[in-house]
């Protein structure tokens, strides 16, 4: 009898723990704050249903300040930069220094000179081919001997048989020849523009999975960040931010080639893996004379719409010199992108903490194109015609840089 009590009284405080424990989990509330689409009802005449006072507009602009400078790569999470030391985190080595034994240091462009190229995942012709490239494109040679070169592809280590290519020393000096091997056609587009002289790089920012791992913000910098996150979704229409980008940056890459440019592409597609340094880089060695990232931004107050660019301050620890130059694109782009759609100019943000733009050796423009967690901008954004007013107002500002250029 007694041990029948005993274990009853056992079963009796198993409950209650469970109960306990079931109460405590139900309390717990989400970090994220549900959209009051209600507040936001449909467009007119592209100006949001709720317009913002004075007051709330100042405000806004105030938030949309304090979170550009707290996190200009990943809008709308509101963590804070983490800080760590160069050394409290290795990243991992892309070659073994068994294969760099194999292969002679190298950094150039080389040019395809097989009808079709196989890019490799590894130095064996039975190893999986990872993409073709045609006779005539440019690749990033990292390394090389006898039988393979070791190229960077898509921010990734791959290798291709050395007899298909050969050296070019300057890539955007010879016209009609594309830039580096992921970009494809000749220059001019397929309306058979002549080569206008310029090149121009162009950053769908984000992808479709997130990568974790830590990269310096700039070049021999102490404070870390995550190499790409996957980027904010549509509020309304559930669209991430890396297929927008993509989706407007391959209309601007035919607008501008339309119109003579050559144009550099750091990705074609979504499945990448390619981290802010390593567009940046993507950038600086194709021989483009400025880089134009593509992105939106997103908040937790619903009502705050409109577009804005972002570039370097003037003190910039890793590449100040380029401020003057990235502001003024930046300025033309932002005051071209609002005057075609007629949303909000938020104007230039200058920051220091943007990754790709502390790597860049190139003016570089940031370009937020609207916020996604405003219902009616995130819709605007998936529109092809609006998609049409933001690439003309780019490349307009694209025209009037070179032809102001001192």
């Amino acid at each position: 009898m007694k041990n029948r009590t005993q274990h009853g009284n056992r079963i009796g405080l198993l409950i209650a723990v469970l109960f306990a424990m079931s109460v405590l989990s139900g309390c717990k509330t989400s970090k994220y704050q549900p959209v009051d689409v209600e507040r936001i009802t449909a467009a007119a005449e592209r100006e949001p249903a709720v317009p913002e006072t004075a007051a709330e507009d100042e405000a806004a602009e105030a938030a949309v300040r304090d979170t550009m400078a707290a996190e200009s790569e990943t809008p709308g999470t509101g963590e804070d930069t983490e800080t760590e030391t160069a050394g409290s985190e290795t990243p991992e080595a892309e070659t073994s220094p068994a294969e760099e034994d194999r292969y002679e240091p190298a950094d150039e462009t080389v040019i395809v000179t097989a009808d079709v190229l196989n890019i490799r995942t590894e130095a064996d012709q039975n190893a999986p081919i990872y993409a073709q490239m045609k006779k005539g494109t440019y690749l990033h040679r990292t390394g090389t001997s006898d039988e393979w070169s070791r190229i960077l592809y898509e921010g990734k280590t791959c290798y291709v048989a050395t007899s298909m290519i050969e050296p070019r020393e300057n890539p955007a000096s010879e016209p009609g020849i594309a830039g580096i091997g992921l970009w494809g056609d000749p220059a001019g587009g397929a309306s058979g523009t002549p080569f206008n002289g310029h090149t121009v790089a162009v950053d769908a920012c984000y992808q479709a999975k997130e990568n974790t791992e830590r990269e310096p913000i700039g070049p021999s910098s102490d404070t870390m960040r995550e190499k790409m996150d996957e980027g904010a979704t549509g509020t309304v229409t559930g669209v991430k931010e890396s297929e927008l980008t993509l989706t407007i940056a391959r209309k601007l890459k035919l607008e501008l080639e339309d119109r003579g440019y050559e144009v550099v592409m750091t990705r074609e597609s979504n499945d990448v893996n390619i981290s802010n340094s390593e567009r940046a880089e993507i950038a600086n060695v194709s021989g483009a004379e400025i880089f134009i990232r593509l992105q939106a931004n997103s908040m937790e107050n619903s009502g705050v719409y409109g577009a804005l660019t972002m570039c370097m301050t003037a003190q910039n620890p890793y590449n100040a010199g380029l401020h003057d130059k990235s502001y003024r694109l930046s300025k033309l782009i932002v005051d071209s992108i609002c005057g075609e759609t007629g949303t909000k100019n938020r104007g230039v943000q200058e920051v220091d903490n943007s990754g790709a733009i502390n790597w860049s050796q190139i003016p570089v423009s940031d370009v937020a194109m609207g916020f996604l967690s405003n219902p009616d901008e995130d819709r605007w954004m998936q529109d092809d015609g609006y998609q049409e007013k933001i690439v003309t107002g780019i490349a307009d500002a694209v025209d009037t840089y070179f032809a102001t250029e001192n």
